[in-house]
């Protein structure tokens, strides 16, 4: 029942996983773990996810899209100022 609110949810507006969390009255690791179930779960629906990857606004490196929550730090600049993923769920036709 979650990962449908979920769906309903992300197909409505851009979030991240910790503004979903806020939403959803969870915890953020919760979340995060049911996104990813989500996310594999989209590939047999007439869905499909669009993931802005986190970045850190330091120096503008760019995290992978199968990193779902914010990041502790920075691989190169070290620095913690990063902007979190957002995820879209968005219709394929």
């Amino acid at each position: 029942m979650f990962r449908k609110h979920l769906l309903e949810l992300l197909l409505k507006s851009e979030m991240s996983a910790n503004q979903v969390a806020r939403a959803m009255d969870e915890k953020t690791a919760d979340v995060v773990c049911d996104l990813d179930h989500l996310l594999k779960s989209l590939r047999h629906t007439e869905y499909k996810a669009v993931i802005k990857p986190a970045l850190c606004r330091k120096c503008g490196y760019v995290f992978g899209e199968s990193k779902l929550s914010k990041p502790a730090r920075c691989p190169e600049c070290k620095a913690t100022w990063l902007q979190e993923p957002l995820i879209k769920i968005v219709s394929r036709k």
